[in-house]
């Protein structure tokens, strides 16, 4: 092809050989990165070129020249297009291409941009300081300085932020490395980007001249920073939290100001700073329970209040200010149910209880309960929700999650105790979550194929396209529900001479874990712990037990509750196996595991009393060495969760008044202990001669709480 003389520009490097087919537009600066921008050039007939060798225009030309040749004209085979040839010979360390002659040019231009602008602000504003005279106060050199701005901001607006004076920073070649590790970035109201410094987890947070402090930044929120880095362990770690709210969304109004409509309320980043203070010791160090000599709740009232205490009281205290006042109530009801975590984590019953009721009663006048199909049908009857209709379904589903998470917790927490629910499932006309891809992606789902839980087969029916372990996570909760409310009104039934046989309930908890999908029967599939499918296999297990347990009686051989209590304490036994065999970290499973771990070691330690009365040697050491082992998950546990640490100590309570005292010993160094007895063998082996000492007892032991008026 021939060649065609290049094109010489002018620059700071030097002469710059350009395409023929391209020409240079203008350098595009970003606050990522910095990207070359082009735009079409023209063919010398002044058409658009595309910079192909030959171009499309020419091959039209040549094309349409042939197509209407007169007869005779000597026409050439192949278009002819000019185009400049790259040399082959060129290196990177030419002068016109070397990376150092860019920058410098560069440096440059910004240069004379800052002076610009620097003569443009002393014609607007002559009395203004210049950046270099501002205080050093004004520097940010602890979290708790909330009001300052760094020193080299320019002057202006206080609600206002700028780039740092140092824009040479943002041009080093670890900036433009496209490839370099991210560092967290934020947003001021002018758009511009400023960099924020990289945390360190195990250090407290240092202090940069280019931190970004906003002036409305609320006095008892932690620094920005923190905030991010709690926000971030929140999501990475808490089972629940990609559920409570979407990530992307939330992640991205951090950006906003915090004065901005869309910024998330105090109450929720301090509820989440609670939260996640268990998974970093960023916040300072976390609470560890067996450092306490006493487990009562007022047994060392002089202590100091740690990190997530603090975060969690002024998410109570502010909560309810937004809640007095009507705003962002959906919100307040996510601040509820984040504080249900935190006092679960914590083995804080009593505000458990109030604040899960909380969570429910809130969430009644805002609609969350039902669907919008359950209406009225009287034009005149008073609406079902305080609060406008979801704009997307993002935001329909967020809603929707924060309802179900808060109906878990309280019938999981309400399962270890006898206290009434807080809200009737019939009360409840809702919808069964969506798949995590679906909630990620906003997709509608219509409510035609979507299955209500007041459907009792919806239980047992699981469509694979609108199912995931989130919903078998939620359907296995309804369980405990209903199980819990059988148990709670059988008195009452009996007494008026209305005994019922848990004959269906027995049949729906044999069906409802025979009725998982393919996918969704292994909980440790591809090698990953699926926390939700693992909690939904043990609740599928403590249901049986739940309903069971009262009418067990080991007495008799061929007690069939008796055997199934048993044959499900060993079920959730092979689940505690197989999770300890992997390398995951059980403190991060959920708050509801421990609960179901030591329902099954007080079912060894009741028929671990029963062998040792009937002196079945092979029983005992069998029965002993399967508790052990639930004693030693619970205490591994406890190493990061507080809970745990609580039901391990009323295990080891509650063993001798039922066990006797030679039941309690040290935990296994380790390993599986192996089986040698049946259930049958077991059953048939023992008797109980003694009854059980009830929980409740137990609990009002082990927290120091007095059960007297």
């Amino acid at each position: 092809m021939p060649k065609a003389p290049g094109s010489v520009g002018s620059g700071t490097g030097g002469a710059t050989v350009l395409k023929r087919n391209q020409v240079l537009d203008f350098f595009s600066f970003t606050p990522k990165a910095l990207k070359l921008c082009f735009r079409p050039a023209t063919s010398a007939e002044g058409a658009n070129c595309d910079a192909r060798r030959p171009c499309s225009t020419c091959v039209r030309s040549h094309k349409h020249a042939r197509d209407h040749a007169q007869p005779g004209a000597n026409l050439p085979e192949r278009p002819e297009c000019t185009f400049d040839e790259v040399a082959t010979t060129e290196t990177p360390s030419a002068p016109s291409d070397s990376p150092r002659n860019r920058f410098e040019r560069l440096e440059t231009r910004i240069k004379e941009l800052e002076a610009l602008l620097s003569q443009k602000e002393q014609t607007t504003s002559p009395d203004v300081n210049p950046p270099s005279s501002l205080p050093p106060s004004s520097i940010q050199n602890s979290p708790a300085s909330i009001q300052s701005v760094p020193s080299n901001s320019r002057p202006g607006s206080a609600s206002t932020m700028s780039f740092p004076s140092d824009l040479e920073s943002l041009l080093s070649p670890s900036n433009l490395d496209v490839n370099a590790q991210a560092v967290p970035y934020f947003w001021n109201d002018n758009s511009h980007l400023i960099e924020s410094e990289s945390i360190r987890v195990d250090a407290p947070l240092p202090s940069s001249s280019t931190d970004v402090i906003w002036s409305h930044w609320p006095a008892s929120l932690p620094h920005p920073e923190l905030i991010r880095h709690l926000v971030d362990m929140f999501f990475l770690f808490h089972p629940h939290a990609s559920r409570l709210f979407h990530r992307g969304t939330f992640i991205a109004s951090l950006s906003y100001p915090s004065d901005h409509p869309d910024f998330p309320i105090a109450p929720v980043l301090h509820a989440i700073c609670a939260v996640s203070a268990i998974y970093t010791a960023a916040g300072g160090p976390r609470t560890n329970a067996a450092d306490f000599l006493y487990e009562g709740q007022f047994a060392q009232p002089d202590l100091p209040d740690t990190f997530a205490e603090q975060q969690a009281t002024h998410a109570k205290e502010t909560v309810e200010k937004y809640l007095n006042k009507g705003k962002h109530l959906v919100q307040c009801v996510q601040t509820y149910t984040l504080l249900t975590w935190y006092y679960w984590c914590h083995s804080k019953w009593v505000e458990l209880f109030t604040c899960s009721g909380q969570s429910l009663r809130v969430a009644i006048p805002l609609g969350l309960n039902i669907c919008p199909p359950f209406r009225s049908l009287h034009g005149s009857s008073p609406t079902m929700s305080i609060i406008p209709p979801p704009r997307t379904p993002i935001e329909d589903e967020i809603r929707r999650n924060t309802f179900w998470l808060a109906y878990a917790v309280d019938r999981q927490h309400g399962s270890g105790t006898g206290w009434a629910l807080s809200l009737d499932d019939d009360d409840i006309a809702q919808v069964f979550p969506v798949t995590m891809e679906q909630f990620e992606l906003g997709i509608p789902v219509n409510y035609n194929v979507r299955q209500w839980c007041h459907v009792r087969e919806a239980v047992l029916y699981h469509p694979p396209d609108i199912t995931d372990s989130f919903t078998l996570y939620i359907k296995s909760t309804m369980l405990l529900s209903f199980i819990k409310n059988f148990n709670n009104r059988y008195k009452i039934k009996s007494n008026l001479g209305r005994d019922e046989i848990p004959t269906k309930l027995d049949q729906l908890l044999a069906s409802f874990r025979s009725s998982f999908p393919g996918n969704l029967k292994d909980p440790f599939r591809n090698g990953l712990v699926d926390t939700h499918l693992y909690t939904t296999f043990l609740t599928a297990h403590v249901t049986i037990i739940l309903l069971h347990e009262p009418h067990a009686n080991i007495d008799r051989a061929n007690c069939t509750s008796a055997a199934k209590i048993l044959e499900s304490a060993r079920a959730i036994l092979e689940l505690i196996y197989a999770v300890w065999s992997t390398n995951y970290d059980i403190g991060l499973l959920d708050y509801f595991c421990p609960f179901c771990w030591y329902l099954a070691g007080q079912c060894f330690g009741r028929f671990l009393r029963a062998a040792q009365d009937a002196a079945c040697v092979q029983q005992i050491n069998t029965l002993r060495a399967e508790l052990d082992f639930v004693r030693m998950a619970l205490s591994k546990m406890a190493e990061r969760v507080p809970l745990s640490y609580r039901y391990h100590r009323m295990l080891d309570a509650c063993i001798p008044e039922v066990s006797g005292p030679a039941a309690v010993h040290s935990s296994p160094a380790g390993g599986r202990p192996v089986s040698t007895a049946t259930d049958q063998q077991l059953l048939g082996s023992v008797s109980q001669t003694s009854t059980n000492q009830p929980d409740m007892a137990v609990f009002l032991k082990i927290n120091n709480l007095d059960p007297q008026p």
